[in-house]
């Protein structure tokens, strides 16, 4: 079988390695419009950082070696808890545990594994089950047996699917009212015993509701993740419309709880801070992962947009993949079974995943916020119960189970979620 994978992230590269372990017949393409993760510095990384728990590492754990690279890269927390990584870390890893099938060669004579950065698909036509693929020497036409959709969630694979079947993919999504960008630090000596990831927030005349996190990363620097919430043009490119790096220190300062040490700047860093564009996150739900008479599935975020902070994103991608190729195996690659199982498991998974996800709206909420911490305390300290991201990492979580525990939360974040200012669109 030939499968044709769109998005060389976390989860296109998994499955990639699930499906040419499971068999010599399959031959597989991925394409990624983005740079090998192998060329980039360890350091070059502006995005979130990717915690694993136990479910993740379940998984993962079963590549030959990834255990051991996953420790000696990232950051681990507590032993067999959460491991910290950079995205551009966990895709190299991946890329090179791929090396393995390089050579090898399906047995009508066409190599079992093709991976290919900044290639652009620009086209899908999913009647003649073909995508069309830009390089820098031209472009190409690529046919597939099975397209998988890992390109996110501006996922063009998607978009082909919404175009034939709008009916039934009934896509929607919703911006996040909050904006993010990703500062990174230097080592900061008080903060390396023990590593802890320290919450950044405050609420000021001066600068106005500003949130986030500060993320340790080896070899010993951290990454600060800060949120704001434009309302108008002075502040669309910068909390608070800061344009210096004395204002950035002083907004850090104040981010800073007053128990811990200013955290130090790098004036380099600093400055493409300043310079750069925010980032937004989605949420997003399909009724449908997949085009039957196209053969094509969606899996990660191109199925299902999530907030950030459960840190789930990552995790449901992966068990996309996860059952996607079990499916593949267990049908004997019958497409016409496995796509429309696939998607009966997996679209419930997926709306609990996305709609846990809009807790975000009511953590960050001015006094819903302190009632779900007080709440939490009650529930993890008094009555001795897993908090949610607790229950979110073991390993036989199910997104459908922790979210009948937690509807009430649900409901009112959809409540903030329709009232809430943003993009949406729906098909």
């Amino acid at each position: 079988m030939n499968v044709v994978i769109v998005g060389a992230g976390p989860a296109g590269l998994f499955l990639a390695n699930q499906l040419l372990a499971l068999s010599p017949s399959y031959r597989v393409q991925l394409y990624e419009c983005n740079p090998n993760p192998t060329d980039l510095e360890p350091l070059n990384n502006r995005g979130f950082g990717l915690g694993l728990g136990a479910r993740v590492r379940q998984w993962l754990n079963g590549i030959a070696g990834l255990e051991e690279q996953l420790a000696s890269e990232g950051i681990e927390f507590n032993p067999g808890g959460l491991i910290l990584i950079p995205r551009h870390q966990l895709c190299a890893l991946l890329v090179r545990s791929l090396q393995f099938y390089q050579s090898e060669q399906t047995p009508d004579g066409n190599p079992r594994l093709s991976v290919n950065f900044n290639a652009s698909v620009v086209d899908v036509d999913l009647v003649r089950r073909e995508i069309k693929v830009e390089r820098e020497f031209g472009s190409e036409t690529i046919a597939y047996d099975l397209l998988v959709g890992a390109d996110g969630i501006h996922s063009l694979v998607r978009r082909a699917m919404m175009d034939s079947l709008p009916e039934e993919i009934q896509f929607q999504q919703q911006q996040r009212p909050q904006v993010w960008k990703a500062l990174q630090l230097p080592v900061q000596p008080e903060l390396q015993h023990p590593l802890r990831i320290l919450r950044l927030q405050t609420r000021s005349s001066r600068f106005g509701f500003v949130f986030g996190g500060c993320l340790p990363q080896k070899p010993g620097g951290f990454i600060a993740l800060i949120f704001w919430q434009p309302t108008g043009n002075q502040d669309r490119l910068n909390p608070g419309g800061i344009a210096t790096i004395e204002e950035l220190q002083q907004l850090l300062q104040q981010m800073t709880p007053k128990s811990m040490p200013v955290l130090q700047l790098d004036p380099e860093q600093a400055a493409a801070f300043l310079a750069a564009r925010p980032g937004h996150e989605y949420w997003s739900q399909c009724r449908c992962y997949h085009h039957l008479e196209g053969q094509a599935v969606l899996i990660g975020d191109a199925a299902h947009g999530m907030f950030s902070l459960l840190g789930q994103g990552c995790t449901a991608a992966i068990a996309d993949a996860v059952v996607l190729s079990t499916l593949l195996g267990q049908y004997d690659n019958q497409l016409s079974i496995v796509l429309p199982q696939f998607s009966a498991q997996q679209v419930k998974e997926g709306h609990a995943g996305s709609d846990l996800s809009l807790i975000t709206l009511v953590f960050y909420h001015r006094w819903l916020g302190l009632l779900y911490k007080v709440f939490t305390l009650l529930w993890t300290v008094v009555l001795k119960q897993p908090s949610i991201f607790a229950q979110l990492n073991q390993v036989d979580a199910s997104y459908a189970r922790v979210l009948r525990n937690n509807q009430l939360w649900v409901w009112l974040a959809k409540q903030l979620k329709d009232n809430k200012s943003g993009t949406c669109e729906t098909s």
